[in-house]
């Protein structure tokens, strides 16, 4: 399988509908992941920080303009990118010394404790502004030359009302050739348009399901407490399984792979910050995650890099990579290698849906 394949396989999960609770899963489970999570005391420093709620805003640019959203009434943070396209830019050095992290799960129980700190800000649209690298080709198919592109894309969800949701793609669209041979044998093709060149928009009413089959309406009702999240999120993973063809065992390694599937949508979703802290606390718990070391995501901004692996496959030669930043509690970018990206540059609410980048009719595409 290729990671186009990867990806397109990724693009198209979308988990079906909830059965009935998952009782007996929970029981079965509960009391080896709580001993795991008080072995290590995890999840008493997730309780404590949601008690003591606190700001922790990271004392960097970014900081700046998260505060004058806040003063402004709109909570916004601005997460980052991924690895400098070329090789990974791991930060050893700087003028500001970092805290040092033992392993995977220290970050994240430090990004637990940061998002939960947070005061939760509640307005009527979330907004997420990412910037993307993907392996391009002509619009038609088929190609004899190497090229990837670079794009922003913005989304717009309406959390009441008639839950309009905007989407703009393929904005500011940049080509890169590895080659100048590549970029000679792409003119001489006649300079085609290749997949993301072109700016587009889609716009639509109806409630949004998403990842986890939870309505937009319902995003801010998610549980804060990392044990009530867990419990929904078996409930959830189990009520998925039953919709695949293959049968799939319901062992803590598959309950693993699907947390660290559905983690990075969700903690750049629309929940409250206990909720974005309750996740981070639940990956923490999850095996197939390695820390590498401090690295800096495209703009610079610095955070932790971490490898992971789906635990449910972990003979599989295949990973892939994010940067967290523990001291505000985001996740700033993911890299299925380094070529193909995601950074979020900017996630949060803001007060109403932005301008569509090409004319658009909203269409009833949800069905509700």
């Amino acid at each position: 399988m290729t990671q186009d394949d990867i990806l397109d396989a990724v693009s198209a999960l979308e988990p079906g509908a909830v059965r009935e609770r998952a009782e007996h899963l929970s029981h079965l489970h509960r009391e080896r992941v709580l001993e795991r999570a008080r072995a290590a005391g995890g999840r008493r420093a997730f309780l404590r920080a949601t008690a003591d709620r606190r700001w922790r805003l990271p004392v960097t640019v970014g900081a700046l303009a998260t505060a004058a959203a806040v003063g402004a009434g709109i909570f916004m943070y601005s997460p980052q990118t991924i690895i400098v396209p070329g090789g990974p830019a791991d930060v050893q050095g700087g003028t500001a010394q970092a805290p040092a992290y033992a392993d995977a799960r220290e970050v994240f129980i430090a990004a637990a404790e940061a998002a939960a700190a947070e005061e939760t800000a509640v307005g009527d649209v979330w907004y997420i502004r990412t910037h993307n690298r993907r392996p391009a080709g002509p619009v038609g198919g088929g190609s004899d030359y190497t090229v990837h592109q670079t794009f922003t894309e913005e989304q717009w969800y309406e959390l009441g009302g008639d839950f309009r949701s905007l989407n703009n793609l393929n904005l500011n669209a940049e080509n890169i050739f590895p080659t100048e041979e590549d970029r000679a044998a792409w003119e001489e093709a006649g300079s085609p348009d290749l997949n993301h060149s072109t700016p587009a928009s889609t716009g639509y009413h109806g409630e949004f399901v998403n990842i986890i089959d939870s309505r937009t309406s319902e995003l801010l009702e998610l549980p804060g407490d990392p044990e009530e999240l867990e419990t929904l999120l078996r409930e959830r993973w189990s009520a998925s399984l039953s919709l695949t063809d293959s049968p799939v065992p319901e062992t803590e390694a598959e309950f693993d792979s699907y947390v660290l599937s559905v983690f990075p949508d969700l903690v750049t979703g629309a929940l409250r910050s206990e909720t974005r802290g309750a996740f981070f606390a639940l990956a923490a718990e999850a095996e197939g995650i390695e820390l590498v070391g401090p690295a800096q995501d495209q703009l610079g901004r610095p955070g932790q890099r971490l490898k992971v692996t789906d635990p449910s496959i972990p003979d599989a030669d295949l990973s892939f990579h994010w940067i967290v930043d523990p001291e505000s509690g985001t996740l700033l970018s993911t890299q299925m290698d380094e070529q193909v990206w995601v950074t979020y540059e900017q996630v949060g609410f803001v007060e109403e849906i932005g301008e569509a980048a090409v004319p658009v009719e909203y269409e009833n595409r949800y069905g509700n």
